[in-house]
């Protein structure tokens, strides 16, 4: 049986609850609404809906997912993006500096939730964002130690701000969506959920954490003024600019460098050339392995399955040597080829 339990937070139940759930895909944000939005509707009986924004590509790229839902029970015909949430949740800390746009119209009346191993008056919100509290568990740390998966832990401390929920109906919907998971899948979601439910920790947000320059908006308001010009991509993507730190799940590929024989076969699995060589005419065919470029690395774990010798194995994230994470000594071998 699940176990489930509240953490010592006091709020008013309201009539309209909105949460806006910012992510990278492959975290589980899309399923974690889909599970809110089941508890609420089905579980409640409450009036409401869900959907994600997402492309094609999900992993590695922005995913958003909106849930609404009415206590009183008033139709909701609504499917607009949420724009002022009550409760922001953001899947990892590291969104905030490359997606400053999420903190989109958090006001006094929001609490925000972050995947963190921080204390919740460590973080700076770009200028002009006051939130009510502040929360943050570490959830990819929590994931990496259970086996559990990331919106599970992510839910367990979502459940604590939406009083309206019911711990019993939002347990019973996770038990159903996970329902074909094997049983050590099952036991693992269920420790991850009650971790999450009490490893998180909440402050009231302080006056000055408001330190960061403000970003563009997420949601323009289009008119004839400021509409873009049709058929032009405005922000065109760039992928020297993006770190897919973000996308991994609290572990990356390890080189042993001592084990690789520089065949290639991980450098043509890797969808995201995150394989860094240099010219080396006394080694193989002429190109030697250097290392990986962590910017770049989804954490997909292709190159491991394909390695002949074992050269890269799974390791935990904080077991990658920071002189390897930080992407200079990347840079300047690849100037020298």
């Amino acid at each position: 049986m699940w176990f489930f339990g509240r953490n010592k937070l006091q709020f008013s139940k309201r009539e309209n609850v909105a949460i806006r759930l910012e992510a990278i895909g492959g975290q589980g944000a899309n399923s974690a609404g889909k599970i809110i939005a089941e508890a609420a509707i089905l579980g409640e009986h409450f009036t409401g809906n869900h959907f994600s924004s997402f492309g094609s590509e999900k992993r590695g790229t922005p995913v958003k997912s909106y849930v609404r839902f009415s206590t009183v029970r008033k139709p909701i015909r609504t499917a607009s993006a949420i724009r002022t949430p009550d409760l922001l949740v953001i899947f990892h800390e590291f969104m905030m500096e490359s997606h400053p746009e999420i903190f989109e119209g958090v006001g006094p009346h929001t609490d925000v939730l972050i995947n963190s191993k921080k204390n919740p008056h460590e973080f700076q919100f770009p200028k002009g964002v006051h939130p009510r509290y502040v929360a943050s568990v570490p959830a990819t740390e929590i994931a990496v130690k259970t086996g559990s998966g990331l919106n599970t832990i992510m839910l367990g401390a979502i459940i604590s701000f939406i009083p309206e929920i019911t711990s019993e109906h939002l347990g019973q919907v996770i038990q159903s969506f996970f329902s074909k998971l094997s049983p050590e899948g099952k036991a693992a979601n269920q420790i991850g959920f009650e971790k999450g439910l009490h490893s998180f920790k909440v402050k009231t947000a302080k006056p000055d954490q408001d330190r960061l320059e403000p970003s563009s908006v997420t949601f323009p308001h289009f008119g004839y003024v400021n509409a873009p010009i049709g058929g032009v991509i405005t922000t065109p993507g760039n992928s020297v600019l993006k770190n897919h730190e973000a996308s991994r799940k609290g572990t990356a590929p390890l080189l042993n460098r001592n084990e690789c024989f520089h065949c290639g076969q991980c450098d043509l699995v890797c969808p995201d050339f995150c394989f860094v060589w240099r010219k080396n005419p006394d080694v193989g065919f002429g190109a030697e392995l250097l290392g990986i470029d962590y910017q770049y690395c989804k954490g997909c774990q292709k190159c491991i399955e394909v390695c002949p010798v074992s050269a890269l194995s799974l390791g935990k994230e904080e077991e990658i040597p920071q002189s390897e994470k930080n992407i200079s000594w990347v840079k300047n071998e690849k100037s020298k080829n």
